[in-house]
């Protein structure tokens, strides 16, 4: 950036959907209580509470700090009323867009972010690409510089298999507008998914970030710098488990980057184990048997969300490949027969499952049946 911008010029577009009026099986604990956490570190760097826009619908019990900035809904209108008319006649030296929630891209490669008022019958979205595009326009001429931070999921429309195409509503036209910058980071590229934790009430990318945004505090500058907050977070989903399968990321400079495959910390080693079945053989029926025992056991697993998160750390081809089902033994039954289908897919699942109950007697258990049935070549027990 060229020139500093100060906090008391700044406005803040901060966005957490939680609840949809899709239904139950779209609930996403975490982006509501992201939500509050960015809107309290904009307010402890002197942003000023008029300044910030906080739309949310979280679900009973989000969590996240008390803001002395009020909130309204983050359906269709109500978005829609600030950007094209709370945020146009105003200026000043920057602004944030944070936005946590559920998200696709289109056949043609557009980001959608879904409103919370997307039904079973009109998925309301935001087409993000056209919106930073209309963002460099006049239809917004006072706020040059602009940062936007967006953690949600890009997989692949047609992987929802909606019995109808999406709606598409872009924005008002406009004039493009010379030296106009956008730092752009998103928690997943097109077809990715992002990471979400129900039982901390946070995504792994908004995470992240604010941990690095935490970080600059003491740096005096405004904004921070932006490049090092993306490094910094690209080093953090670097280990764990808890991490989406790639980045988005557009510098001050307009440089596009984008970094798949972001490697996991490596697991606990099992120790070796005498086994009668060769490298290529899948885990016999019994073994099978034992682990849908072990999970349906699991007070975490006979949650929908918690069996999501699960979902979301597998490889990208696996995930796709489980057939859903609502309740929850026969959706354990479905991930665990399909994951033993794939080439490392049970120990991709064994991994993945060592975000959930840590330190506990399942984790125990689960790292015993590791070690009973997974070869040594194949992978280790949870962590």
């Amino acid at each position: 950036m060229t020139a500093a911008a100060r906090p008391e010029r700044t406005y803040a577009v901060v966005v957490g959907a939680e609840r949809y009026a899709a239904g139950p099986s779209w609930d996403l604990p975490g982006p509501a209580a992201d939500a509050r956490r960015f809107t309290a570190w904009l307010r402890g760097r002197g942003v000023p509470a008029p300044h910030v826009s906080l739309l949310l619908d979280p679900l009973p019990g989000a969590g996240g700090p008390e803001v002395d900035v009020p909130s309204g809904p983050a359906g269709r209108e109500a978005v829609q009323e600030v950007l094209t008319r709370w945020l146009p006649p105003l200026e000043g030296d920057l602004l944030w867009v944070f936005w946590g929630g559920h998200g696709v891209t289109d056949p043609q490669g557009h980001r959608r972010l879904f409103y919370a008022d997307a039904g079973p019958d009109d998925r309301r979205n935001l087409d993000l690409d056209a919106w930073l595009t209309a963002f460099t326009t006049d239809l917004l001429p006072g706020f040059r510089r602009q940062i936007w931070l967006v953690d949600s999921c890009q997989t692949f429309v047609e992987d929802l298999r909606l019995t109808r195409s999406l709606p598409h509503e872009l924005p008002p036209g406009g004039h493009r507008l010379p030296d106009r910058e956008q730092f752009v980071l998103l928690a997943s590229g097109a077809g990715r998914r992002a990471a979400n934790d129900p039982v901390a009430q946070t995504g792994a990318f908004s995470r992240a970030v604010l941990a690095a945004l935490a970080a600059t505090d003491g740096a005096g500058a405004w904004p921070p710098d932006m490049d090092a907050v993306a490094a910094a977070v690209l080093r953090e989903f670097g280990g764990g488990p808890q991490r989406p399968t790639s980045l988005w990321h557009r510098s001050w400079a307009g440089d596009v980057r984008r970094s798949d495959a972001l490697a996991a910390a490596p697991a606990a080693a099992v120790p070796a184990v005498p086994s009668s079945r060769r490298p290529e053989e899948p885990v016999p029926d019994a073994g099978l048997r034992e682990l849908i025992g072990l999970l349906a056991d699991w007070p975490s697993m006979t949650d929908q969300n918690q069996r999501q998160l699960v979902l979301g750390m597998l490889p990208e081809d696996l995930a796709g490949a489980v057939p859903r089902l609502s309740a929850a033994r026969p959706d354990i039954i479905s991930i665990v027969r399909t994951c033993r289908r794939h080439p490392g897919g049970l120990a991709a699942l064994v991994e993945a499952l060592a975000l959930l109950e840590p330190g506990s007697r399942e984790q125990r258990e689960l790292a015993e049946w590791a070690a009973r049935w997974l070869l040594p070549e194949q992978g280790g027990a949870p962590a």
